[in-house]
């Protein structure tokens, strides 16, 4: 499907949802500008977000892992570390998981937005093919399923290595397209002081459209907690 294609495509979804269309919007790159993240990338961006929103929401690893305090973030850090995982954490996430938030962002702003984190995870896991099915979001994710593949204790992440079967790149770009124009109509909502268009849920919008944005390396960023979702 051509950029143009793309965008026609999902100007038509939105118009059948009711949701507001601007035909300014550009059209995103095309199949051959783009080069998707790796496999062994995205299971280590799904891990680190796994880590941090774990510890927001306040879900530990399953099982008791020996040497720990029994805090949520010392378990996740203990399995990072032991699996050469720490680097691949943004700054945010360091700082989150070990607790060095500044002044002017504390612990428990960063444990609001982690908590958002989830939905980044769950299109992740999509773009992963972890689950087989990813519907315009209405509702906040379901992870259940998804988190049945990730490690418990300390074993290594072997089941969600062997679970991934990476989606298609078109598949990815009508989604990163759709994402791009309903991401617009959610903020213009927001600034006119209206509710979400279409009973869209603003979040899984927003973190979507930066998890599409990441696996398609939009603008060469390689910094997850710096990728654009301008619109």
């Amino acid at each position: 499907m051509s950029p143009e294609q793309r965008k026609e495509a999902s100007e038509l979804e939105l118009h059948k949802r009711g949701i507001r269309i601007n035909v300014q919007l550009h059209v995103i790159e095309s199949d051959e500008e783009v080069e998707l993240r790796t496999p062994q990338a995205l299971m280590q961006r799904m891990l680190a977000l796994w880590a941090v929103t774990g510890v927001a929401s306040g879900g530990a690893i399953d099982c008791a892992i020996d040497g720990t305090t029994g805090d949520d973030a010392a378990r996740y850090r203990l399995y990072l570390e032991t699996h050469g995982l720490i680097d691949c954490l943004s700054a945010q996430e360091r700082a989150f998981l070990f607790a060095e938030a500044s002044p002017e962002k504390p612990v428990e702003e960063l444990r609001t937005h982690f908590v958002e984190k989830q939905e980044a995870l769950y299109f992740l896991a999509w773009a992963a093919g972890l689950t087989d099915k990813l519907a315009v979001p209405t509702q906040a994710a379901n992870l259940k399923q998804v988190l049945k593949l990730f490690p418990r204790a300390l074993e290594a992440p072997v089941r969600l290595q062997a679970a991934l079967k990476p989606r298609r790149k078109g598949q990815l770009l009508d989604w990163s397209d759709l994402l791009y124009r309903l991401h617009w109509a959610v903020r213009h909502a927001h600034i006119t002081g209206r509710d979400a268009p279409g009973n869209l849920n603003a979040v899984a919008v927003r973190e979507w459209h930066q998890a599409a944005n990441w696996l398609c390396q939009y603008e060469e960023e390689n910094d997850w907690d710096k990728v654009s979702t301008e619109t």
